[in-house]
């Protein structure tokens, strides 16, 4: 198949798959709202209307099965790239528990918390965050000094 034709095709699919999705979640939004009691809300609940969540979920499902084939893809066809792209999330991984066992000084009172969250919610949160903060410095970092890393290398000869 050319490429024009399977550009085409998955362009198409994507604005189907959006549409559909925007049109089911459109039921949502009709449904009734806390005031009209609970009975309408688990009749709502119980009707064709609440398609759009199985909707998303069957578009959750397809995508983690895509992620996956084209990882076991990747992996047939290129598996030193891909060992490293295992290896940058194993060293994650492994900062994200190594942040999360050390703790987190945060509290309820000073993060100002409206509802109660355990100590242990809090802990994951920050350890989350703190990880995100630091693979985005590597990551700028990576990008600032990358092209001078190049010029540090000796040539082979």
């Amino acid at each position: 198949m050319k490429e024009d034709k399977m550009t085409l095709i998955l362009t198409v699919t994507r604005y189907a798959l959006v549409l559909i999705g925007v049109g089911l979640s459109i039921l949502l939004f009709s449904g009734p709202t806390v005031a009209d009691g609970k009975e309408a809300m688990t009749e709502f609940r119980e009707s064709g209307s609440m398609t759009a969540i199985y909707y998303t979920l069957f578009i959750i499902g397809t995508a983690i099965f895509a992620v996956l084939g084209f990882f076991l893809f990747q992996m047939a066809m290129q598996p030193k790239k891909t060992l490293m792209s295992i290896v940058g999330i194993v060293v994650a991984l492994i900062l994200y528990f190594a942040l999360y066992f050390a703790g987190s000084t945060d509290t309820i009172s000073t993060l100002a918390l409206r509802h109660e969250a355990s100590d242990s919610v809090i802990a994951q949160t920050s350890a989350g965050v703190y990880t995100i903060g630091v693979c985005i410095v590597v990551g700028v970092l990576v990008v600032v000094f990358g092209p001078f890393m190049g010029r540090l290398r000796s040539p082979r000869k």
